[in-house]
C-alpha cells in the first residue's frame, strides 16, 4: 500500500536443502533492492499425491499466490502443492516482518482442495457491488491430486476456479468450477463495471485462451469462450502461464497480457493491451528478445515512486519495467 515492490522467490528442491520462502523489496519503485530476507519456513502436508518426476517433493509446499488485502493493507502469502496447506503468512508492514497463522481453505462441491497455485496470477480485492471489500484469487484443481501411483495423469480433468474470502483472508470458499476442464495458470481481473474477467491457460488442447466472466464477485462463472486473439503458448497443446494485469485507470478498462510472442517456441516476452476490458487486443509490444517462459505483471501504487510504473517478471531469469506510454509508441 505505500509503494513498496515486492518479489518472492521459494526454496524447495532437494531431499537435504532448506525448504522456504524469501522476499526482496524495493522502496524507490524497483531502482534498488534490499537484500533478500526470509519469509518463513515451508511446511509438509497430508495427502497421497502424484508421483509424476515433474513433481518432486510433492508432500512439501512451494511458493504459492501471493494477494494484497486492500481494505487493511496485509499482504499474505501461500503455500500449496498439490493441494493447499491451511497455513499463510501474512505481513502488516509491507513486507517487513511475516508471521504464519492458520487459514481454511474449503474444498469444491466436487470434494477436492484447491492450490493456491503460484503460477496463477495474484489476487485482487472486489471494488465493486454488494461483496465490495471480498479478496479473490485464482487458483486451481488437481483432481485426485493426479492420481498417485495409477501410473496415468488427470491432466485432462484439471480446471481453473477462485477461491474467495469474506473474512481477511481467515477462511476461503470455493468458486464454481471455470466452465472448461484441462484448465489452469489463470489470471483474473474486476472491470469497473464489476465484472470479473477470468483468462486461463487451456492446458490439454490446441487453440486460443479461454475466457469467462462472473457476475457475482467469482463465485460462478459464465459465458466461457476462446478468446479470438491470444494464442495460449506455445507448445499449441499444452500452453503456458501468461500475465494479467488491469491498469488503475479511473472509469477505464485498460487490460494487459503478457505471454511469450513466439508461437513455436517459448521465447519473445510481448504484452498485449486491451482498452475494452478484454474484448480486442489492437496493440502489443516484444518486451526481450530471446528466451521466456512464465510471467507475471504488476502495477505501481499513484503518490508513491512506483506510480506509473508496469512491472514483469519473466521467471527467474529477469525482470522490466516500463509505462503504458512506451508500450503504446508508434514507432516501437
Amino acid at each position: 500500500m505505500d509503494g513498496s515492490v515486492l518479489v518472492f522467490k521459494g526454496y524447495n528442491s532437494g531431499t537435504d536443502q532448506a525448504k522456504y520462502i524469501s522476499v526482496k523489496r524495493s522502496q524507490d519503485g524497483g531502482k534498488t533492492w534490499t537484500k533478500e530476507s526470509k519469509v518463513g519456513d515451508m511446511i509438509e502436508v497430508d495427502g497421497d499425491m502424484s508421483d509424476d518426476g515433474r513433481y518432486p517433493n510433492n508432500n512439501w509446499t512451494g511458493l504459492g499466490n501471493v494477494m494484497v488485502d486492500e481494505v487493511n493493507g496485509d499482504i499474505m502469502v501461500f503455500m500449496t502443492t498439490l493441494k493447499t496447506a491451511q497455513k499463510l503468512f501474512r505481513s502488516k508492514d509491507h513486507g517487513k516482518t511475516w508471521k504464519m497463522e492458520d487459514t481454511t481453505i474449503k474444498p469444491g462441491k466436487d470434494g477436492w482442495i484447491p492450490a493456491t497455485n503460484g503460477a496463477c496470477d495474484p489476487g485482487v480485492t472486489i471494488k465493486n457491488g454488494p461483496k465490495k471489500g471480498r479478496l479473490l484469487m485464482p487458483a486451481r484443481v488437481f483432481v485426485e491430486y493426479l492420481n498417485k501411483g495409477k501410473n496415468r495423469k488427470r491432466f485432462n480433468d484439471l480446471y481453473a476456479m477462485a477461491l474467495y474470502s469474506d473474512d481477511r483472508g481467515k477462511s476461503w470458499n470455493s468458486s464454481e468450477p471455470f466452465p472448461l476442464k484441462g484448465t489452469g495458470e489463470s489470471g483474473l481481473v474486476e472491470l469497473k463495471d464489476g465484472t470479473i474477467y477470468h483468462n486461463s491457460r487451456t492446458h490439454m488442447r490446441p487453440g486460443n485462451r479461454r475466457i469467462a466472466y462472473s457476475h457475482d464477485a467469482g463465485e460462478t462463472w459464465v459465458d466461457e469462450h476462446e478468446d479470438d486473439e491470444l494464442f495460449d503458448g506455445p507448445p499449441d497443446v499444452y500452453g503456458c502461464k501468461a500475465g494479467l494485469l488491469r491498469l488503475p485507470y479511473e472509469g477505464l478498462d485498460i487490460l494487459l497480457f503478457s505471454s511469450p510472442g513466439n508461437r513455436s517456441t517459448r521465447t519473445d516476452i510481448t504484452v498485449w493491451v486491451s482498452f475494452d476490458g478484454g474484448k480486442t487486443w489492437p496493440v502489443n509490444r516484444l518486451i526481450q528478445k530471446g528466451p521466456g517462459n512464465y510471467t507475471w505483471m504488476a502495477a505501481g501504487r499513484k503518490g508513491t515512486p512506483s506510480e506509473g510504473i508496469i512491472y514483469l517478471l519473466a521467471g527467474k531469469d529477469w525482470m522490466a519495467r516500463f509505462n503504458l506510454a512506451w508500450l503504446l509508441e508508434k514507432d516501437a
